[in-house]
């Protein structure tokens, strides 16, 4: 009986022990990640981009941006479909003659991108289009329905200030804008006025609804 209980001492020791160590290695590498959690939500859209070409300022929006965010600790990774509508550009070309436009941007892949500690970096492809495009108030350029940039527009956005999934918040960057294609004579002249670097844009999302 001696030799028993001996046994069942030494056994709740050992047990006490890898506990203890099990405890300090929890509190050293950190407690291992709950369960991933995935959230819909959709975001109204606002904003403006500066194409620095030109100098003009378009607005963007309002429009819509519904995101799938998978939680994980620490932050979580999302994607997310824009839609914005068409917004009207008016710039000068050759710094002298007024201009307008039609400015349609259309979506090349799903916005995607990582929350971590209040801060979101994201990465969006677009096409930019034009269409309607007015010059001096009287010549209407034909460029066709398939005037576009002849490859995506690529856009790195990061948060300024917090971002948080269920209250939204501001993202902004820079991006370079491709020449123009499929605007029939048009599009070098198109390229020489809109495409280029140093382009920005600013984009507000509002407090989201779920579905």
């Amino acid at each position: 009986m001696l030799r028993a209980s001996r046994a069942k001492s030494v056994r709740r020791a050992v047990l006490g022990i890898i506990g203890v160590a099990t405890a300090v290695a929890a509190s050293v590498l950190g407690a291992a990640p709950a369960s991933a959690a995935t959230i819909n939500v959709t975001y109204p859209v606002t904003g403006t981009t500066v194409i620095k070409n030109n100098g003009s300022t378009l607005p963007l929006g309002p429009g819509s941006m519904k995101t799938t965010v998978v939680t994980r600790t620490g932050g979580g990774d999302l994607t997310g479909t824009l839609d914005l509508p068409p917004t009207r550009s008016t710039f000068t070309v050759g710094g002298i003659i007024p201009a307008k436009a039609t400015v349609t941007i259309i979506p090349a892949g799903p916005v995607t991108g990582k929350i971590e500690q209040g801060v979101v970096t994201a990465h969006s492809d677009v096409y930019i289009q034009l269409s309607d495009i007015w010059v001096a108030g009287i010549f209407h350029t034909p460029v066709g329905n398939e005037c576009r940039t002849e490859t995506p527009v690529g856009m790195d956005l990061k948060s300024e200030g917090a971002f948080t999934v269920f209250n939204g918040g501001t993202v902004a960057g820079t991006y370079t804008i491709p020449d123009f294609a499929n605007c029939t004579i048009f599009g070098p002249l198109l390229s020489s006025q809109v495409s280029g670097p140093g382009n920005t844009i600013s984009l507000l999302l509002g407090k989201p609804t779920q579905p």
